[in-house]
């Protein structure tokens, strides 16, 4: 048995953080309905598309969910989502702090119809206060999270939408608690993620160290200097060398052992404080060898390092490789598609994804049939134009 086997969850997020979540939910064995629009998630826009609405970033965060297209913008639609929630464990979304009540979904409403629901809320800014209201996107967060990093030519953020996943886990690791705290309670809850709360807290630990001790002189060393990668002959590596044995194996492997002498390098905070004058010693000796000697070296001296791959890499990486880990699946819309499996392994075995990443309105039929809608209803919601599915008139 999967972990979340037996656990329903209404998915109403969309694009990064929420689906992301869900993704891991559905991973683990839950159901997760993904409610859209008519017109899709924007996620299916995002990213490398193979095919109309199948991008990337849509088959990577929402395969082994089931799709149902609801026209929350109508009445009708709205009371078809409400059929839904009796049904449900767990609801998710990330819409702006006030959009549900004004739908008439309110937590109270919600609980009115399941009393025991769990209720994820992913904002950009919180639930309350003076940004609640504010939309919010990766990048903004980023800047306003202050996890921009500062080059002569100004601020650059990272590549990739890092707040977004770390408020999707967040997210995901909280609804679980939650589900988990109900099987003692018997009651629900309603969990609020923000973004930007997310994102200071993920950088505290290192990136905003300086901030810890406000009546210290003590400050953190510049991570991006001292885990700046090496160039060798051929390529790049990454080494760490935090403590004595290893700085020691590193001098030696690079045939540097003045450095060993030099006061300035005694020890890792003198090291990490005079790193630039290191750097500047170091660079040309390891530069002399291949990425391939350097690694082997490092390795016989005991020292920590990696090499510096690029993404097109990665499927035939070792290690990659010897645990299957990037699948090639075929996608009936999108053709073939590489996908990572499961990180989390339980009793040493990955949960087996089996499906797609779906239409819009894929499974639109068998959600309504699954709460119980007869099939008058359900012809009636998608003449209605509430329910949407692939082929379907409205």
């Amino acid at each position: 048995m999967v972990p979340l086997e037996g656990i329903t969850v209404i998915d109403l997020t969309s694009v990064v953080a929420g689906p992301l979540a869900t993704q891991i939910l559905a991973q683990q064995g839950a159901r997760v309905w993904k409610v859209e629009p008519p017109e899709g998630d924007r996620s299916r826009f995002l990213g490398a598309v193979a095919s109309p609405a199948f991008s990337s970033t849509h088959v990577a965060l929402n395969a082994d969910k089931q799709s149902i297209a609801i026209d929350l913008g109508c009445p009708d639609g709205i009371a078809m989502l409400r059929r839904l929630v009796p049904e449900a464990d767990l609801l998710i979304h990330n819409f702006r702090p006030g959009v549900m009540e004004r739908m008439g979904l309110g937590v109270d409403a919600l609980h009115a119809l399941r009393q025991d629901l769990v209720i994820a809320r992913i904002s950009g800014f919180g639930p309350e206060g003076p940004m609640s209201a504010v939309r919010a996107y990766d990048p903004i967060v980023q800047a306003e999270a202050g996890m921009a990093t500062w080059t002569s030519d100004g601020p650059i953020l990272a590549p990739q939408w890092m707040c977004d996943k770390n408020a999707g886990l967040y997210a995901a690791q909280a609804a679980t608690a939650a589900l988990f705290a109900r099987e003692r309670s018997g009651k629900g809850a309603v969990i609020d993620i923000s973004m930007l709360e997310a994102a200071i807290a993920y950088g505290w630990i290192d990136l905003h160290g300086d901030l810890a001790f406000p009546d210290s002189p003590s400050r953190m060393p510049d991570i991006g200097s001292v885990y700046r990668p090496w160039a060798t002959r051929d390529g790049w590596i990454v080494v760490v060398m935090l403590s004595q044995d290893e700085f020691e194996g590193w001098a030696r492997a690079i045939e540097a052992t003045d450095l060993l002498e030099n006061p300035l390098f005694a020890d890792m905070t003198k090291r990490f404080l005079n790193w630039n004058e290191l750097r500047a010693s170091c660079a040309p000796r390891i530069a002399r060898l291949t990425t391939k000697e350097a690694v082997r070296r490092l390795a016989e001296e005991g020292v920590p390092s990696g090499v510096v791959n690029r993404s097109g890499s990665l499927p035939d990486h070792v290690q990659v490789a010897h645990d299957q880990f990037v699948t090639v699946t075929h996608h009936p819309q999108a053709g073939r598609v590489r996908r990572t499996r499961p990180v989390a392994r339980f009793d040493g075995a990955r949960c087996e994804l089996d499906s797609h990443a779906p239409r819009v309105g894929e499974h639109s039929h068998s959600v309504l049939q699954a709460v119980g809608l007869s099939p008058a209803e359900i012809s009636a919601a998608f003449e209605s134009g509430a329910v949407h599915a692939p082929g379907e008139k409205n």
